[in-house]
């Protein structure tokens, strides 16, 4: 169980990315594509997914983890999945995103069973756990985030964290800012 005390940096973080905006960019590089289906996926990202790998996201976690990658993280597509690896001296976290549509729910669960003993989370998307290895697995609307942290050290970042604080933090912000990024749209419309 996460001690209470762990949450309080992330009401701030949440905080943060919601005054700061979580556009892959930043707040100025916003762009209206509205909900995807897995069908249109195919012809890319969606900009939900894109955020994972750079602007807000990136800073937050250099600021949260006390370091930056040691390459800029670059994003991979193959038709269904964005992936972004962080590359740190001391190991590799990589960000995934399922662009699973009417599928979601059978993809989460599906990593639920491949990753050995989880530990529920509440408050993070639709549903989430943390796998064995200290990965977390969120499901919202028709995506599943994947944050695995099993190429990185037992202990991580500055201040040092376990593995499975630095999958639900790294989680949390990319759930605060699809939150965000949904809000921005609804306004808009």
């Amino acid at each position: 169980m996460i001690h209470p005390r762990r949450f309080r940096p992330l009401a701030v973080l949440a905080l943060l990315l919601i005054w700061s905006g979580c556009a892959p960019g930043g707040p100025a590089e916003h762009h209206h594509e509205g909900a995807r289906s897995a069908a249109s996926a195919s012809s890319g990202p969606s900009e939900a997914s894109r955020m994972v790998c750079g602007g807000f996201v990136l800073r937050q976690l250099a600021g949260a983890l006390g370091g930056e990658p040691v390459t800029a993280p670059v994003g991979s597509w193959d038709g269904r999945v964005y992936s972004c690896p962080y590359v740190y001296a001391a190991g590799t976290m990589v960000l995934s995103v399922r662009e699973s549509g009417g599928a979601a729910g059978a993809d989460f669960e599906g990593l639920r069973g491949s990753g050995g003993v989880v530990r529920e989370l509440t408050g993070l998307g639709e549903a989430a756990f943390v796998r064995a290895d200290g990965s977390a697995v969120v499901r919202k609307d028709g995506m599943v985030l994947v944050v695995d942290v099993s190429g990185l050290p037992e202990v991580f970042g500055s201040p040092a964290r376990g593995r499975a604080d630095v999958s639900v933090m790294a989680a949390t912000t990319v759930m605060t800012c699809w939150k965000e990024h949904i809000a921005e749209e609804v306004r808009r419309s």
